[in-house]
This record gives structure tokens, C-alpha cells and sequence, in this order.
């Protein structure tokens, strides 16, 4: 459950389309219908089996500055912080 505009929502589950390449929408929590819905469960990158270019790149992509004498578990705890 996530909490937006002091409303409780969820994110449910929905076909990936051009429009919404995520896969999910929000709902208001009240408005979900087990059964009718199905929650959508984010899995969470594995930054240890990324390459030190890979993890550079998502720190780049978030708009973190990566210092160039950054070793590979430096790289990782900086993409773990990022909350994603």
C-alpha cells in the first residue's frame, strides 16, 4: 500500500501497453475488490549481480553524481539508498 495525496492507494495489477508501460494503475484502497483485482508486487533489482557499467548507468539515470574511484559495493550501497 502506498501513500499519495493522504489517500491510501494500491497498485493493481493491468496489461503493459504503450500508454502504461508499467503494468500497474492506482486505486484507492477502498475501491479494490479481491478477486476482481490483482495487486501488483514491484521486484526490486538485484544491484550484486549488476556490472560496475550497469549500476553507473542507474545512479547516472537517478541523477547522482559516481565518483570515478568508486569500487563495485560502493556502487551497489548508492543504488540501494535509492530506495528502488
Amino acid at each position: 500500500m502506498y501513500k499519495e495525496s493522504n489517500q491510501d492507494v494500491v497498485l493493481v495489477k493491468c496489461p503493459v501497453t504503450e500508454g502504461n508501460p508499467d503494468g500497474f494503475y492506482r486505486l484507492d484502497k477502498l475501491e479494490f475488490i479481491n478477486g476482481t483485482h490483482e495487486l501488483f508486487e514491484a521486484v526490486a533489482p538485484d544491484y550484486h549481480k549488476m556490472s560496475a557499467e550497469q549500476l553507473k548507468a542507474v545512479l547516472t539515470e537517478a541523477g547522482m553524481e559516481v565518483p570515478d574511484n568508486a569500487k563495485k559495493a560502493d556502487l551497489v550501497a548508492l543504488c540501494m539508498s535509492l530506495g528502488g
